[in-house]
Protein backbone atom coordinates (compact mmCIF):
# COMPACT_ATOMS: atom_id res chain seq x y z
CA UNK A 1 0.00 0.00 0.00
CA UNK A 2 1.33 3.44 -0.93
CA UNK A 3 1.30 6.13 1.74
CA UNK A 4 1.50 9.90 1.14
CA UNK A 5 4.84 11.56 1.80
CA UNK A 6 3.34 13.86 4.46
CA UNK A 7 2.23 10.86 6.53
CA UNK A 8 5.63 9.15 6.22
CA UNK A 9 7.44 12.35 7.24
CA UNK A 10 5.20 12.65 10.27
CA UNK A 11 6.20 9.09 11.26
CA UNK A 12 9.95 9.57 10.64
CA UNK A 13 10.71 11.06 14.10
CA UNK A 14 9.13 7.99 15.72
CA UNK A 15 10.92 5.70 13.26
CA UNK A 16 14.27 7.34 14.00
CA UNK A 17 13.69 7.02 17.73
CA UNK A 18 12.57 3.37 17.39
CA UNK A 19 9.25 3.86 19.12
CA UNK A 20 6.84 3.27 16.25
CA UNK A 21 4.93 0.03 15.70
CA UNK A 22 6.18 -2.78 13.45
CA UNK A 23 3.52 -1.95 10.91
CA UNK A 24 4.52 1.71 10.84
CA UNK A 25 8.24 0.81 10.62
CA UNK A 26 7.59 -1.49 7.66
CA UNK A 27 5.51 1.17 5.93
CA UNK A 28 8.25 3.80 6.41
CA UNK A 29 11.02 1.53 5.14
CA UNK A 30 9.00 0.45 2.10
CA UNK A 31 8.26 4.08 1.26
CA UNK A 32 11.89 5.17 1.72
CA UNK A 33 13.07 2.50 -0.74
CA UNK A 34 10.86 4.02 -3.43
CA UNK A 35 10.92 7.76 -2.62
CA UNK A 36 14.20 9.70 -3.06
CA UNK A 37 12.60 12.86 -1.71
CA UNK A 38 11.70 11.26 1.62
CA UNK A 39 15.14 9.58 1.84
CA UNK A 40 16.71 13.03 1.50
CA UNK A 41 14.33 14.32 4.15
CA UNK A 42 15.35 11.45 6.46
CA UNK A 43 19.02 12.23 5.93
CA UNK A 44 18.46 15.89 6.78
CA UNK A 45 16.48 14.88 9.86
CA UNK A 46 19.26 12.59 11.04
CA UNK A 47 21.92 15.24 10.51
CA UNK A 48 19.86 17.80 12.42
CA UNK A 49 19.35 15.46 15.38
CA UNK A 50 22.79 13.76 15.27
CA UNK A 51 21.19 10.35 15.11
CA UNK A 52 23.80 8.49 13.02
CA UNK A 53 24.96 5.63 15.24
CA UNK A 54 28.52 4.37 15.35
CA UNK A 55 28.74 1.21 13.22
CA UNK A 56 28.83 -1.98 15.28
CA UNK A 57 27.83 -0.26 18.49
CA UNK A 58 24.43 -0.17 20.09
CA UNK A 59 23.98 3.35 21.46
CA UNK A 60 22.84 3.64 25.03
CA UNK A 61 19.60 5.38 25.72
CA UNK A 62 20.27 8.66 27.48
CA UNK A 63 17.84 10.93 29.25
CA UNK A 64 18.15 13.36 26.33
CA UNK A 65 17.26 10.64 23.84
CA UNK A 66 14.29 9.58 25.94
CA UNK A 67 13.18 13.20 26.04
CA UNK A 68 13.47 13.45 22.25
CA UNK A 69 11.36 10.30 21.85
CA UNK A 70 8.64 11.77 24.03
CA UNK A 71 8.87 15.08 22.17
CA UNK A 72 8.62 13.29 18.82
CA UNK A 73 5.55 11.40 19.97
CA UNK A 74 3.95 14.62 21.20
CA UNK A 75 4.75 16.30 17.89
CA UNK A 76 3.05 13.52 15.93
CA UNK A 77 0.04 13.60 18.22
CA UNK A 78 -0.14 17.39 17.87
CA UNK A 79 0.00 17.14 14.07
CA UNK A 80 -2.77 14.53 14.02
CA UNK A 81 -4.87 16.64 16.38
CA UNK A 82 -4.37 19.72 14.20
CA UNK A 83 -5.53 17.79 11.16
CA UNK A 84 -8.59 16.51 13.01
CA UNK A 85 -9.44 20.04 14.14
CA UNK A 86 -8.95 21.37 10.60
CA UNK A 87 -11.19 18.62 9.21
CA UNK A 88 -13.87 19.45 11.80
CA UNK A 89 -13.67 23.18 11.00
CA UNK A 90 -13.98 22.48 7.27
CA UNK A 91 -16.95 20.19 7.89
CA UNK A 92 -18.68 22.90 9.95
CA UNK A 93 -17.94 25.49 7.26
CA UNK A 94 -19.46 23.25 4.58
CA UNK A 95 -22.49 22.62 6.80
CA UNK A 96 -22.93 26.37 7.39
CA UNK A 97 -22.79 27.05 3.63
CA UNK A 98 -25.40 24.35 2.99
CA UNK A 99 -27.70 25.68 5.72
CA UNK A 100 -27.41 29.28 4.49
CA UNK A 101 -28.03 28.16 0.91
CA UNK A 102 -31.13 26.24 1.99
CA UNK A 103 -32.45 29.24 3.91
CA UNK A 104 -31.79 31.51 0.92
CA UNK A 105 -33.64 29.14 -1.37
CA UNK A 106 -36.62 28.90 0.98
CA UNK A 107 -36.74 32.70 1.30
CA UNK A 108 -36.59 33.27 -2.46
CA UNK A 109 -39.22 30.66 -3.40
CA UNK A 110 -42.50 32.59 -3.34
CA UNK A 111 -45.72 30.59 -3.26
CA UNK A 112 -49.42 31.24 -2.94
CA UNK A 113 -50.65 30.78 0.62
CA UNK A 114 -53.53 28.29 0.49
CA UNK A 115 -56.70 28.81 2.47
CA UNK A 116 -56.78 26.35 5.37
CA UNK A 117 -58.97 28.18 7.90
CA UNK A 118 -55.92 30.39 8.44
CA UNK A 119 -57.31 33.54 6.77
CA UNK A 120 -60.21 35.69 7.91
CA UNK A 121 -61.74 39.06 6.99
CA UNK A 122 -63.47 41.53 9.28
CA UNK A 123 -64.64 45.13 9.30
CA UNK A 124 -62.52 47.19 11.72
CA UNK A 125 -63.35 50.89 12.18
CA UNK A 126 -64.90 50.96 8.73
CA UNK A 127 -61.91 49.26 7.09
CA UNK A 128 -61.98 45.76 5.61
CA UNK A 129 -59.01 43.92 7.11
CA UNK A 130 -57.57 40.54 6.20
CA UNK A 131 -55.96 38.46 8.94
CA UNK A 132 -53.43 35.65 8.35
CA UNK A 133 -52.49 33.09 11.01
CA UNK A 134 -49.11 31.32 11.27
CA UNK A 135 -47.42 32.94 8.28
CA UNK A 136 -46.18 36.25 6.89
CA UNK A 137 -47.36 37.38 3.45
CA UNK A 138 -44.86 39.14 1.20
CA UNK A 139 -47.32 40.00 -1.56
CA UNK A 140 -51.03 40.89 -1.67
CA UNK A 141 -53.05 40.55 -4.87
CA UNK A 142 -56.45 42.24 -4.75
CA UNK A 143 -59.11 43.08 -7.33
CA UNK A 144 -62.40 44.97 -6.99
CA UNK A 145 -65.06 43.58 -9.32
CA UNK A 146 -68.41 45.17 -10.21
CA UNK A 147 -71.13 42.76 -11.36
CA UNK A 148 -73.65 43.60 -14.06
CA UNK A 149 -76.30 43.61 -11.34
CA UNK A 150 -74.49 46.42 -9.50
CA UNK A 151 -72.92 44.35 -6.71
CA UNK A 152 -69.31 44.92 -5.68
CA UNK A 153 -66.92 42.14 -4.71
CA UNK A 154 -63.34 41.98 -3.53
CA UNK A 155 -61.13 39.07 -4.55
CA UNK A 156 -57.73 38.76 -2.90
CA UNK A 157 -54.81 36.36 -2.54
CA UNK A 158 -51.75 36.29 -0.31
CA UNK A 159 -48.29 35.02 -1.31
CA UNK A 160 -45.32 34.24 0.92
CA UNK A 161 -42.17 32.18 1.07
CA UNK A 162 -41.60 28.71 2.41
CA UNK A 163 -39.19 29.94 5.12
CA UNK A 164 -41.78 32.17 6.83
CA UNK A 165 -44.30 29.34 6.60
CA UNK A 166 -41.88 27.00 8.43
CA UNK A 167 -40.64 29.34 11.16
CA UNK A 168 -43.75 31.39 11.98
CA UNK A 169 -45.70 30.13 14.97
CA UNK A 170 -49.41 29.36 14.63
CA UNK A 171 -49.99 31.88 17.42
CA UNK A 172 -48.63 34.73 15.27
CA UNK A 173 -51.12 36.81 13.26
CA UNK A 174 -50.51 39.42 10.57
CA UNK A 175 -53.10 41.88 9.21
CA UNK A 176 -53.52 43.42 5.76
CA UNK A 177 -55.67 46.32 4.55
CA UNK A 178 -58.10 45.11 1.88
CA UNK A 179 -60.27 48.19 1.53
CA UNK A 180 -60.13 51.43 3.49
CA UNK A 181 -63.20 53.23 4.76
CA UNK A 182 -62.55 56.16 2.43
CA UNK A 183 -62.50 53.70 -0.53
CA UNK A 184 -66.13 52.77 0.26
CA UNK A 185 -65.43 49.58 2.22
CA UNK A 186 -69.01 49.72 3.42
CA UNK A 187 -70.17 49.28 -0.18
CA UNK A 188 -68.52 45.88 -0.61
CA UNK A 189 -71.04 43.05 -0.93
CA UNK A 190 -68.61 40.16 -0.45
CA UNK A 191 -64.92 39.39 0.04
CA UNK A 192 -63.55 36.20 -1.54
CA UNK A 193 -60.17 34.45 -1.32
CA UNK A 194 -59.15 33.37 -4.82
CA UNK A 195 -55.81 31.71 -5.72
CA UNK A 196 -56.22 31.55 -9.51
CA UNK A 197 -55.43 33.89 -12.41
CA UNK A 198 -56.41 37.53 -11.80
CA UNK A 199 -55.94 38.67 -15.39
CA UNK A 200 -59.02 40.50 -16.62
CA UNK A 201 -61.38 39.48 -13.83
CA UNK A 202 -62.65 43.06 -13.56
CA UNK A 203 -64.37 42.67 -16.96
CA UNK A 204 -65.96 39.23 -16.54
CA UNK A 205 -69.57 38.72 -17.61
CA UNK A 206 -72.25 37.43 -15.27
CA UNK A 207 -71.73 33.75 -16.08
CA UNK A 208 -67.94 33.95 -15.79
CA UNK A 209 -68.23 35.91 -12.54
CA UNK A 210 -70.49 33.22 -11.10
CA UNK A 211 -67.88 30.58 -12.00
CA UNK A 212 -65.19 32.71 -10.36
CA UNK A 213 -67.25 33.03 -7.19
CA UNK A 214 -67.88 29.28 -7.22
CA UNK A 215 -64.11 28.57 -7.26
CA UNK A 216 -63.41 31.09 -4.47
CA UNK A 217 -63.85 31.04 -0.69
CA UNK A 218 -66.28 33.56 0.79
CA UNK A 219 -64.63 35.13 3.85
CA UNK A 220 -66.90 38.09 4.54
CA UNK A 221 -70.23 39.63 3.57
CA UNK A 222 -72.34 42.32 5.26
Amino acid sequence: MKYPCDLIRDLLPLYQDGVCSEESRAAVEEHLRECPSCRAYQTALCEADGLFPVPGEEPEQTADQEFRKAASLRAVRKTLLQRQVLAAVLALAVLAVLVLSAIGFLRSAEQVIPYEDNISVSMVDGNLMGRLQGNEATHLTIKRVESEEGETYLFFCLSGNRWDDLVTSDEVYSEYMLCAAEKDAAGIDGVYYYTGDYTGIETLGSGELEQLIGSSTLLWNP
